[in-house]
């Protein structure tokens, strides 16, 4: 019988090493970062760009689900709202360095 573990949480809280020592923890078992569909530089956070993740992940989760080779598949989803923070912030950022310029400006 398959397992699917996931984890999940805030930035910095030690989801990777609690999925690596999960894996190694468990047996016949894998682990799969979410992150690493959202590995890019520059990073462009678009509705074709979600629909394009979500689409990789479920691909591959379905790979590993479909392996005989492995009982735990370990996934660790990638945090959306940290993502959706970073996108907002440089936009706050730079309207801000515009208003700020505008008004030096005036």
């Amino acid at each position: 019988m398959k397992t699917l573990y996931l984890t999940g949480g805030t930035i910095g809280v030690g989801k990777t090493a609690v999925s690596q020592q999960l894996k190694k923890a468990l047996r016949n078992s894998v682990f799969l970062d979410g992150d690493w569909c959202w590995d890019a530089a520059p990073l462009q956070v678009t509705e074709e760009t979600k629909a394009m993740v979500r689409r990789n992940i479920c691909y591959l989760l379905n790979i590993f689900l479909h392996c005989t080779a492995y009982e735990n598949i370990v996934f660790l989803l990638g945090d959306a709202r940290a993502t959706d923070y970073r996108r907002n912030n440089r936009r706050t950022g730079h309207k801000q360095m515009q208003d700020s310029q505008n008004l030096s400006a005036g």
